[in-house]
């Protein structure tokens, strides 16, 4: 009999700004593989907790990149401050986030909406997870940890040239994402995602397409997560305070690996 399959969702939140689009990308699968099964930016009209709750079945992971807990009035919050100790040499610190600064952040209320329908957040006492669950992920120093990254990929600042050559490296690696343990499978979804033409995007298409390729990202860390678990994921923070859940970093000698392979190689961005 086929287990039953998961729902993977990833939100590229746009939380400081009402103004800008926020990123949504669905996987669904189980253990032998996951496929992309939506992909979408929604404007700052939608409702992304109702959004997120039709994409939703009865087994779901959401990962989200924005602060969901913000109980800090200034500074950083702790999560914040323990993945820049951790990943600021390699150019992946997170920025500040507290209520001074974010009073009242879409981001908290999309947490408290999702809670309200049944969402769990993720905590490394249990072991089991809810049937549906959501997490905080931080795509930056996610990137660098399960490709063991020396920097982050160069995507979202600078001239339009070089942002297209970031999301050409990026792009390339979550193709390569079909190969790691767990996998994204091919299917026409991924291929027309991955094979877009960079050269033809500029202005809102291409921060489109980057929100896009953000969520598969996130969507992918929630399909990760459910995959290995606490076995290579690890937390920052807590849910008291504000946390981060990141893959573990591979040790030098292998003896944690992510099963993913590693960015050495430029690929053809063509390829899916």
């Amino acid at each position: 009999m086929k287990p039953m399959s998961t729902t993977f969702i990833g939100v590229d939140l746009a939380w400081k700004s009402e103004r800008n689009p926020t990123g949504i990308a669905v996987l669904d699968g189980d253990r032998s593989g996951a496929e992309l099964t939506a992909v979408n930016t929604i404007s700052s009209e939608a409702n992304v907790a109702e959004t997120i709750i039709a994409l939703a079945t009865s087994q779901t992971v959401v990962a989200i990149d924005a602060p969901l807990i913000i109980t800090n009035v200034t500074g950083q919050r702790l999560c914040e401050s323990a993945v820049g100790r951790r990943y600021g040499s390699r150019e992946a610190s997170c920025h500040t986030s507290n209520l001074r600064l974010y009073p009242d952040p879409s981001s908290v209320a999309l947490t408290a909406q999702l809670e309200a329908k049944g969402f769990a957040h993720v905590t490394p006492q249990d072991q089991r997870l809810a049937k549906r669950v959501l997490m905080e992920v931080y795509p930056h120093a996610a990137m660098v940890a399960l490709w063991d990254l020396p920097k982050t990929i160069k995507y979202k600042r600078g001239n339009l040239g070089a942002k297209r050559e970031g999301l050409e490296i990026l792009r390339n690696a979550l193709h390569r994402l079909q190969s790691a343990e767990p996998s994204i499978q091919r299917n026409e979804a991924l291929h027309v995602l991955l094979t877009q033409e960079l050269s033809q995007l500029n202005g809102p298409r291409l921060k489109n397409y980057e929100d896009q390729l953000d969520a598969l990202f996130c969507a992918y860390l929630a399909y990760y997560f459910w995959y290995w678990r606490w076995d290579r994921n690890e937390m920052f923070g807590d849910v008291e305070t504000g946390y981060i859940v990141n893959p573990t970093l591979q040790s030098k000698d292998g003896s944690v690996s992510s099963e993913v392979p590693k960015l050495n190689q430029r690929l053809d961005p063509a390829g899916t």
